[in-house]
Order: structure tokens, then sequence, then C-alpha cells
């Protein structure tokens, strides 16, 4: 029985409150007097409801179990066991600091968990892309959306987002892009199942514990193709009144880019040390475009081309990076319930995160003096010099963090950093007016030597 398999037995365990989040969305969003945002979601939960679903109040879990049933169908029509797949399980999570991972359990059980914030950053990308079919390529709005999206993480711990709102037909593009990019990062987890990868290391996870320096490309590589091919084979169901070359068919193409890019923007963005060493996006792009049939090509090519650029500019942290600011998407409709100040405050966020080294060092010189704390200024010399462990004991951390900050073999993201160093700095006595700009200093200033 299913109830019997230790990955069914985790999948319960593991599956979110919905209805507590839902409640908790209406809450926010009465606070921060967003009418429109309250009316958009309650007409979505009631036709959501007329549906009939199982889980009235679940539309993520409603969702999810779709995409599981057809990516399940599309790999056994690629020749998976209909056995085999009915022993692996799949769970979204209201977490943020992984994207996806698939978990092979000692019974040969299998369960995929992908965060709510993957799915959320795979709508960003099928939104851009929207938006590009309406106006044409704007490589900056995406960059300056994702740019947004990573202050929210890598700051706040948050999957926040700008909402780009479209016309009605660009809006159906962009939920069907999304939808797609969804089946592809579900698809490559399950392919890790079926093609019986045996190694803890996922592309999509890279919170795992395990060597940086893992040597998985090629598995990496084999789960992108397969899980290319069931989207295609999905899109073929979709779209079986027309021949396996037909236009539509290559918008799977589409989605597995979408859905690549989302987890390498993850990696990029959130992490300080990743863990694992996945094959760059461009690397894994070119993969997929020679799996590609050649309608699929030229429609993915048109889409890495654009997502791709702007990937890299947002994903770019330090000096000679262009930092947020609201002037990047231009005229695009951009939408936010909070305010003018909040956006300045990302902004500010993210300017502190691009500046030379020596900058930050000046920065604590001269804070150091100022507020009569030497400590600061020492720290930053140490940083700079390559010394993180002894900067981050100067600078108030306690050693069994440290230990576990400096470790190489351990994930890091770039929230987990500042918050340790933004208590440190409040066990030490600084202003809570101090704490966002310091902290972000000086978990950027040490961020390198930890990387390294």
């Amino acid at each position: 029985m299913s109830g019997e398999r230790l990955a069914f037995r985790q999948y319960k365990k593991l599956q979110v409150n919905r209805a507590r989040q839902l409640s908790q969305m209406r809450v926010r969003l009465t606070e921060l007097g967003d009418d429109r945002g309250l009316r958009e979601l309650d007409t979505m939960m009631t036709e959501f409801g007329a549906t009939g679903p199982q889980a009235p109040e679940d539309p993520v879990g409603e969702t999810l179990a779709e995409l599981v049933r057809e990516m399940k169908d599309a790999l056994a029509d690629l020749g998976a066991s209909r056995t085999i797949l009915g022993d692996v399980w799949a769970v979204a999570l209201k977490r943020d600091a992984f994207s996806a991972r698939m978990t092979r359990f000692t019974d040969n059980s299998g369960l995929v968990a992908v965060s709510d914030a993957t799915l959320s950053l795979c709508g960003v990308y099928a939104q851009a892309l929207g938006l590009a079919g309406r106006r044409g390529p704007e490589p900056q709005v995406l960059t300056g959306v994702l740019r947004y999206y990573y202050v929210q993480q890598r700051v706040f711990g948050l999957a926040g987002k700008l909402e780009i709102r479209l016309e009605p037909e660009a809006a159906e593009t962009a939920v069907l892009f999304q939808y797609l990019a969804a089946q592809f990062v579900l698809a490559h987890e399950l392919a890790h199942y079926v093609l019986g990868h045996t190694s803890a290391v996922s592309a999509f996870a890279p919170d795992e514990y395990v060597p940086v320096c893992s040597e998985s490309h090629q598995l990496e590589t084999e789960a992108d193709l397969h899980a290319l091919r069931a989207v295609r084979r999905t899109c073929e169901r979709l779209f079986d009144e027309l021949p396996p070359e037909g236009g539509e068919a290559a918008l799977g193409a589409v989605g597995a880019a979408i859905g690549m890019l989302a987890v390498h923007a993850t990696e990029q963005g959130l992490f300080v040390r990743r863990g694992a060493s996945h094959p760059p996006a461009r690397k894994r792009a070119a993969a997929l475009l020679r799996e590609m049939r050649p309608n699929e090509r030229k429609l993915a090519q048109e889409t890495l081309d654009l997502a791709l650029t702007a990937t890299e500019a947002a994903s770019t942290i330090g000096a000679g990076a262009v930092p947020f600011t609201p002037a990047m998407y231009g005229s695009a409709p951009i939408h936010t319930p909070l305010g003018p100040s909040y956006l300045k405050t990302t902004e500010v966020c993210d300017a502190i995160q691009c500046r030379p080294r020596e900058w930050y060092v000046e920065l604590f010189d001269q804070v150091g003096r100022e507020l009569n704390e030497p400590w600061l200024a020492d720290g930053a010399h140490l940083a700079a010099e390559g010394e993180p462990a002894l900067a981050l004991r100067t600078w108030g951390l306690p050693k069994g963090s440290i230990g576990a900050l400096c470790d190489p073999e351990q994930p890091l993201t770039f929230n987990a950093l500042y918050m340790k160093l933004r208590a440190a700095f409040t066990s030490r006595g600084l202003r809570e007016d101090h704490l966002l700009a310091y902290g972000i200093a000086a978990a950027t200033l040490v961020s390198e030597p930890l990387s390294e």
C-alpha cells in the first residue's frame, strides 16, 4: 500500500496548510490597502472552487497533482515503468532557500519537493516573456524585475516579486509558459528517479549538504534532456489536434528554457556558496537546444537570448553590477501594493551590494570612528584581507556559527549570513537604524572569501 512507503509518509508530513497561508495573504493585502489584489485573490479562489477540487483551499497542491499526473503519463510514454512511477510523490513547500529536489528512500520510493518560490519565479519569467510578445524584447524589464526579486530573497528572505500586469491574451500566454516551466522543473526531478540516478546531488537543490565540487554534470544533463522530452510529450498531448511538428507543441521548449533559468536564477541570487557545482546556464541551454527539433530550437533560442541576457545582468553582484531601480522597467505595466518608500529601500539595499571592496572598508573605517566602535573597522579589514573567520569573530558572531558559516562543504545563503551578522551587531549594541545598511555591507564584504 502507498501508505507504507517511506516517501508517502514524508509526503503527508510535509504538506502545507494552505488555508492558513490564504488567510495570511488576505490579512497582508488588507494591511497594504490593496483592494484590487484582494478582489483578484477572491475571484481566483471562487473560480478554482467551481472546478470541484479535492482540496478547495489548495490551488497549489491541486496544480502540482495535475502536473505529476501529466509528467508520469509522459514519462510512461517514453518507456518508464508505471510500477516505478507509482512509488514517487511530489509536494510543494513554502520554503524559499531551495528550488527543487528528489529524495530516494531506503525502500526505493521517491519524493520530489518543489518550493513555492521556484514556481513563483517561473511566473516572473513567463510574465516578462508575455510582455515581450506584445512589445518586443525588453531585457531591462526582466532584469529589473529579477533584481527586485533577488534583493527580497537575499536581504529579507522573501520570494517577493513585482507583478507585470498583462492584457488578457498576453496573460494567457504567460500562464501557459509558467505551467510548462513548472512541468520541466518537476520532470527533471522525476527523470532523476526513473533514470535510476542514485546520487544525492540535484541540480535543482542547491541547499543540500554535499561537496561544492560534486561531479554530477552528466547526470544533470541526462535529467535535463529527459525532462525536455517529457514536456514535449505533454505538449503533443495538449495540442493533439496538431501534427507533432506543430508550432504550439514547440512551446514546451520555451517552458524548458524558463524552468532551467528559474532554477539557475535561484542559485545565483540566493547563495554565497551553493551545494553542488552545476553546469553553467549557457552550457545547459546549449545542450537543450541541441536536443530540440528545428522549430522548437528557433522559438527557444529567442526566449533564451532575452532571458539569459537579463538573468546574467540581474545576478551580477559587486563592483560593476547595475543595482535595481524602478527606471529599469520604464513604461512596462509593473504593479506592487507596496509604496514608493519600500521600492526606495529595495533600491538602497541593492546599491550597497554593488560597490568595490575598498568602499566597504572605508565605510566601516568611517562609521567605526563616528560611533566609537573600532571593532567594525577591524572586522572589515580582516574580511578584505581574506580572513572571514577572524572577521566574523571580531564582529561578534559566536564560535559555533562561525564554524558553520566558514565550512566550504556547507551551502550558505546570503540571507542566512546577513541575519547572523545583524544579530551579532544587535548584541554589540548597534542601533536599529544602523542594522540594515551595515549588516548588508558586512555580509557583502565577507561573502567573497566565504565563497572561495
